[in-house]
C-alpha cells in the first residue's frame, strides 16, 4: 500500500501547492540546512519547520481548507545569496508560535527555526513565520523530482503572476506552453499539516546551529545561476 508522499513522489505536481525557494541564509549553506531540518523530521516524527520571512497565511488558510492533501515544494534558489545571508552579524532561534486563528501552539522540542536577527540597516526582528511540514521520505538534495516553470504560475488567491521577489508563495498552475521557461527544479516535496502555518514570536538570540552532518555537494544542475 503506497502512502500519500509516495503518490506524491512519483505524480506531476498537483494544480495547486505551496512552493518556497532556498538558498544559504543565517551562515548556513543548503546542504547543512536540509540535514539539519532531516535530524528535525527523524526526531519528530515526520514533522519539521520550515521557516519563511514573509507572511502567506491568508493563502494558507485558503489553501487547506480546499484542497485534500495540501502539499509544499522545495527549490533552490538559482540566484547567488546574499553576503547578510552568507555572514550574518547576529542570529535568533524563535521560541513561541501562533496558529492562523491566533491560538499559541507549543514548537516541538525537536525543532529550531532560525533566523537572521535584522535586515542591513533595520531595527531587529520581533515576528518570523514557517510552514508546518511532514515527510515520510528523507529530505535530500537529490536530482529534481520535477521541474518547476516559473512564468506558468499565478498567486493562489489573486491569480496574479508571481513576483522575482516572492520566496513563498501558494500557487497554482495556469499556463503550460511556455516557449523559454525559468526553471526550478523540485528537490523534495511535504505535505503541510496542521497548524499548518505559524506566526514566530519571543526571539532569542543564539549563535549558527553546529552541523553534525558530513557536508554532501550540491549538484550543479540544481543550483544553476539565473
Amino acid at each position: 500500500m503506497h502512502s500519500r508522499n509516495d503518490m506524491i513522489k512519483h505524480a506531476q505536481l498537483p494544480e495547486a501547492f505551496c512552493w518556497t525557494k532556498f538558498g544559504t541564509e543565517s551562515g548556513e549553506a543548503i546542504e547543512d540546512i536540509v540535514a539539519r531540518k532531516e535530524r528535525e523530521r527523524v526526531a519528530n516524527g515526520g514533522v519539521f519547520l520550515w521557516g519563511i520571512g514573509n507572511s502567506v497565511g491568508p493563502a494558507v488558510r485558503e489553501f487547506v481548507r480546499t484542497t485534500a492533501t495540501p502539499v509544499v515544494v522545495f527549490s533552490p534558489m538559482r540566484s547567488k545569496p546574499k553576503e547578510i545571508d552568507v555572514t550574518p552579524s547576529s542570529l535568533l532561534t524563535w521560541a513561541g508560535a501562533t496558529t492562523l486563528d491566533g491560538d499559541e501552539w507549543q514548537i516541538p522540542s525537536g525543532s529550531r527555526v532560525v533566523s537572521r536577527d535584522s535586515s542591513k540597516g533595520q531595527r531587529r526582528k520581533t515576528t518570523h513565520y514557517a510552514l508546518v511540514c511532514r515527510s515520510r521520505e528523507p529530505l535530500s538534495l537529490g536530482a529534481g523530482m520535477a521541474d518547476i516553470a516559473y512564468e506558468t504560475l499565478a498567486n493562489f488567491l489573486s491569480g496574479t503572476r508571481l513576483g522575482h521577489s516572492q520566496v513563498t508563495a501558494v500557487v497554482r498552475r495556469v499556463a503550460t506552453d511556455v516557449a523559454s521557461p525559468t526553471v526550478y527544479p523540485a528537490v523534495f516535496i511535504a505535505e503541510l499539516v496542521f497548524p499548518y502555518f505559524v506566526r514566530l514570536h519571543d526571539p532569542r538570540s543564539t549563535t549558527k546551529p553546529s552541523s553534525r552532518a558530513t557536508r554532501r555537494p550540491v549538484q550543479a544542475s540544481l543550483l544553476a545561476s539565473a
